[in-house]
């Protein structure tokens, strides 16, 4: 990647963790990343394409951690490595991590565009979902309802450990990536004796 395209990321991500959206300029970004006004001109149009491509540029970097290593084991494995990587993704502090729970709120995210290279950047996460249904093992809910109720959780959980309010408990969180995996697979039908 170019390095100043790179710097001029680096430097926004920066300025939206610390300071927010709301009075971002050019004229900051210029001075945080230590190139002049008029450069971030020959990358992008405005500061609505420049937050649009750092948006994706941080979804690929969310995708590169959390997707690490998923394409290796069982479906199960697979899912809680997903799992434990969301987690440890979103106990971090890091510019990324803090400036995209704010831009993820911005108009353009339910664009087709934007959806589509958000399927495309987790391809793995869907074909994970959509291999769980051919197999009869998930039940037949919609992929972004199946992260709803199965990965949704390990998001607050990193974010919870990263803001203190909870402690990171392997033992726990080992709790919880069960019931997330319990949630979303079809289980065996017992009839009441089985509980007696």
């Amino acid at each position: 990647m170019d390095n100043k395209r790179e710097l001029i990321f680096e430097a926004t991500e920066k300025i939206i963790a610390t300071k927010g959206l709301q009075g971002l300029s050019m004229q900051q970004i210029a001075n945080e990343a230590g190139v002049a006004a008029g450069t971030i001109y020959r990358y992008f149009k405005d500061k609505d394409e420049l937050i649009g491509e750092l948006r994706k540029n941080v979804l690929r970097v969310v995708a590169n951690h959390i997707l690490k290593n998923s394409r290796e084991g069982t479906l199960e494995q697979r899912f809680k490595r997903i799992w434990f990587n969301i987690v440890d993704f979103g106990r971090q502090r890091t510019p990324a991590n803090l400036s995209y729970e704010q831009y993820i709120h911005l108009p353009g995210i339910d664009s087709d565009p934007h959806q589509t290279f958000e399927k495309t950047t987790f391809g793995e996460l869907h074909l994970l979902f959509e291999e769980g249904k051919a197999e009869g093992l998930f039940h037949s809910l919609h992929n972004k309802a199946l992260f709803a109720v199965s990965l949704e959780p390990a998001v607050a959980l990193g974010r919870s450990i990263r803001r203190k309010q909870l402690e990171y408990d392997k033992a726990e969180l080992e709790l919880a990536c069960n019931l997330c995996w319990q949630t979303i697979t079809k289980q065996t039908k017992r009839s009441y004796q089985d509980y007696e």
